[in-house]
């Protein structure tokens, strides 16, 4: 059995996000009774719109990234804890546990369900990797299968309810009935954003900015426009980072091009979700008694919003300078692929206004990097295990999932106890 589920997750881990939907997407369609033909039509939608997702992803990385780099070697910073990004995700998938996490993630959603603790359905199965990523971080804490276990059920069931709570907040401002977005990847950042921007929404002056990017287009013309702002924002970071003018001006000119894709991408994907989501409603009112169950998934089909997509360009330089915040030892360069995640929920919370975005994503990243050196160690040690590393002297961490709040929490609790050894 442990054989056939390393298989399971090394299968996974090779079709990654683009090869898991459109299969899920089927998978799930026939499930609520849908035509075969509408099916395959809904699921292809949706992997088409998300296949555009991910290469105007990273097209925003792939241009962004050099420029961070070179304003941090013009900086002259040095810290101590190699930055890994995106690598904890082989972890997750190829730990000694993730065989046996899939499967208790699984159950324990179908069990949640059927208990009524839950409404989320976790479909989006690419992301079960941030509750694989928890639990291979706490084994690499422990090397314990029990308490990696533990954790990451914990995890599952805190990501999952609030998912649901936040849930309507989503739906309503993208339109996008009856899904939720259930990954530790923006559930944690808003557990910690939403209360900062409750107390911007409160505080004197900063309650009566008007940021949004209406009011912003209203009062600055052209250059209010989120075409035009990416633009802009793209020439004054490639100003900082000492390009010469023709890259100045081509970064410019694709940070435009991010703005104005990726809207018309994630509608694509609404296209092939929707019907799907439409046909669970129906299939949960016919045949359980009207029981209401959201579809989880990727959280990337709420990236387009106007007010997210100027903050992920503004955080992006912002999180490489906040690498020198007192008690972080982790330069953030790879990390900086994951930014958009963090900003999802946000933005639709603070109901489009970008400075409470800015400012709540300010106090999450800063939450995290402090998270990311702490679990450093831990970190490190599951690398070292899963043969990524020759051995533990050089310590790697990352942002996302190497600083997430709730998994280090459980990393503290076992360690009071003494039950960590990395």
């Amino acid at each position: 059995m442990e054989s056939f589920m390393n298989g399971v997750s090394s299968v996974l881990s090779q079709l990654g996000s683009n090869g898991i939907v459109p299969i899920g997407l089927f998978i799930i369609g026939l499930i609520f009774r849908m035509k075969i033909g509408d099916a395959i039509r809904a699921a292809l939608t949706g992997a088409v719109g998300m296949v555009g997702m991910n290469l105007t992803t990273d097209m925003l990385v792939a241009k962004m990234g050099p420029a961070t780099t070179a304003m941090v070697e013009r900086l002259g910073w040095k810290l101590d804890i190699v930055d890994t990004g995106w690598s904890l995700i082989s972890y997750a998938w190829g730990s000694p546990v993730s065989g046996i996490l899939i499967l208790v993630g699984i159950g324990l959603n179908l069990l949640l369900l059927v208990t009524n603790f839950t409404k989320t359905l976790m479909i989006d199965f690419w992301n079960y990797w941030s509750f694989l990523a928890c639990g291979a971080i706490i084994y690499g804490a422990t090397e314990n299968v029990v308490w990696a276990v533990v954790a990451t059920a914990i995890y599952m069931v805190i990501t999952w309810k609030w998912s649901d709570i936040v849930a309507p907040i989503f739906q309503e401002a993208s339109g996008m009935e009856g899904c939720t977005w259930p990954t530790g990847a923006i559930i944690a950042p808003a557990m910690i954003g939403f209360p900062v921007i409750k107390l911007c929404q409160k505080l004197p002056v900063i309650k009566d900015v008007k940021a949004d990017p209406e009011a912003l287009q209203e009062k600055l013309g052209i250059f209010g426009e989120t075409m035009v702002m990416g633009a802009i924002i793209g020439v004054v970071i490639g100003i900082l980072a000492g390009f010469d003018p023709v890259n100045i001006f081509l970064l410019g000119v694709n940070m435009g091009a991010v703005m104005i894709l990726l809207p018309r991408m994630i509608a694509i994907m609404m296209e092939g979700l929707l019907p799907i989501a439409g046909a669970a409603q129906e299939f949960c009112e016919k045949r359980l008694h009207g029981k209401q169950i959201w579809l989880g998934i990727d959280a990337s089909t709420l990236m387009g919003n106007p007010c997210n997509m100027t903050v992920i360009m503004l955080m992006t330089p912002i999180v490489t300078v906040m690498s020198i915040l007192p008690g972080n030892r982790m330069l953030a360069v790879a990390s900086l692929v994951a930014i958009p995640w963090f900003i999802i929920p946000l933005a639709y919370y603070a109901k489009d206004n970008i400075l409470h975005t800015l400012i709540a994503a300010i106090v999450v990243f800063a939450v995290y990097f402090l998270c990311a050196t702490a679990l450093a160690e831990a970190h490190t040690n599951i690398a070292y295990i899963c043969g990524s590393l020759k051995n533990t002297e050089t310590l790697t961490s990352c942002l996302s999932e190497g600083g997430n709040p709730i998994t280090w929490i459980i990393y503290k609790i076992l360690e009071i106890f003494k039950l960590t050894v990395a």
